[in-house]
């Protein structure tokens, strides 16, 4: 059909029928319209992998728990066994040897003493070893028969892999079968990267919501102060422009270390009155035993040992963790570029570029068109109504969610703002 059209003059382009351009409207505009995403498809394509990596590292803990429960609880039952005979043996030949040498008249005081003493050496040389490796302790002494008090439980196991795999260790329960430690070596290769990074994505999270309520806080404040000013004060523009920076992302906004610090040493003392309610500790017991954990030291000198409370005992690791995580991230960082960073300047940084419309932009450059704009047609202290469409300060924030492509071109931005500042220098005729 579009063959057997003509028109007459060679310079126009041809008019095509309705019909046609109509249909490629619809095609066109179909295949480029996307309808918008629902929220709660918006929310769940971000929230959805934090939660998928926290049930993956659960999942992860509960299955090694698993596995080393059934590989060593076996090995505890006739370890113990086998040293609870031991002792009984020992026992029994040690009351016979000095029953013989005190009826025997043969032997002086002094060596049935030093025999006595040789006897009570080694049997506390056993006991040492039965408490220390034998999964032994006064109530299975008391009681041989005793099958109720396990080191090997299905919560001392949950407790024995996550203090594995957060890198802790407090070494009282460790595996001691062949199969266990080479269980060990794997389950922990690929286990410490899959709960660090857990760890380091909660303490992001939680770094990432103080910045926000540091930020809600110094707005109440400055919003506050101004008030009672009556709007007298003004900021400078250093500060403005900062702000804006923080704002857009481009500056990480400073928060106070001592605050940081608070956070972090009131987590500890809150950890510390709860182990000393259900440990039986004193609170510098539960502080040391909290600031050893948080910093991954894990001494293992104090230790938990009421299994009733594990899982809250896990769930105050973890958290702690992930703060200290945080405070790494708002505060270590910071210092750590400095320090690397120190002595050295970056030349020419006020040439950095970003992509405005498909152009490359100055940032200075940048900053300032806004600043002029704002000047221009934003919001003034003596008016309550401002332009619609005008630009605002509020706006920065999602600046990096702008679609870049649907902006005017720069050539038309620099006119505008030429013509705004060539009108602004015009002299007056009055």
């Amino acid at each position: 059909m579009l063959r057997a059209m003509r028109w007459n003059n060679p310079f126009q382009p041809p008019v095509l029928p309705q019909s046609v351009t109509r249909g490629f409207s619809q095609r066109f505009y179909t295949k480029l319209s996307v309808p918008p995403m629902p929220p709660w498809k918006k929310y769940a394509r971000i929230i959805l992998p934090h939660i998928g990596l926290i049930l993956l590292s659960f999942s992860y803990i509960i299955g090694g728990a698993f596995v080393f429960y059934h590989l060593e609880r076996p090995n505890e039952l006739a370890v113990r066994q086998e040293a609870l005979q031991e002792i009984e043996d020992y026992k029994k030949a040690m009351l016979d040897h000095l029953w013989i040498l005190i009826n025997d008249n043969t032997s002086s005081q002094e060596e049935v003493e030093a025999i006595a003493l040789g006897h009570v050496d080694t049997v506390s040389r056993m006991l040492f070893d039965a408490f220390d490796t034998d999964y032994i302790t006064d109530i299975h002494l008391r009681d041989p028969a005793n099958q109720v008090d396990y080191s090997w439980t299905m919560s001392s196991s949950i407790f024995f892999t996550t203090t594995l795999l957060t890198t802790i260790g407090y070494g009282n329960l460790v595996p001691g079968t062949v199969q266990g430690r080479l269980f060990c070596i794997f389950y922990a290769l690929f286990g410490v990267p899959l709960i660090l990074i857990t760890v380091a994505d909660i303490g992001k999270f939680l770094s990432e919501n103080i910045v926000w309520l540091y930020r809600t806080y110094t707005k109440i404040k400055k919003t506050i102060k101004q008030k009672r000013e009556n709007n007298n004060l003004s900021m400078d523009e250093d500060r403005q422009m900062k702000d804006q920076l923080e704002q857009v992302g481009i500056m990480e906004p400073y928060i106070p270390t001592t605050m940081i610090l608070s956070i972090l040493l009131g987590y500890m003392a809150i950890g510390a009155i709860l182990l000393a309610s259900w440990e039986r500790w004193g609170f510098f017991e539960g502080f040391y035993f909290s600031f050893i954990t948080m910093t991954t030291v894990g001494f293992g000198d104090i230790v938990p040992i009421n299994q009733r409370f594990f899982m809250f005992d896990l769930c105050y690791i973890i958290i702690g963790l992930a703060i200290t995580t945080m405070c790494i991230d708002l505060v270590g960082i910071q210092y750590i570029r400095k320090i690397h960073y120190f002595g050295r300047a970056i030349q020419d940084a006020r040439y950095a570029l970003v992509n405005v419309g498909g152009r490359m932009v100055h940032v200075p450059d940048l900053m300032r068109y806004a600043s002029v704009l704002h000047q221009k047609y934003g919001r003034r202290k003596d008016q309550d109504i401002i332009a619609k469409g005008a630009y605002a300060p509020k706006e920065l924030p999602i600046i990096r969610y702008i679609d870049y492509s649907t902006l005017t071109s720069l050539e038309s931005l620099s006119s505008f703002l030429s013509s705004i500042v060539g009108k602004s220098r015009e002299p007056s005729n009055v």
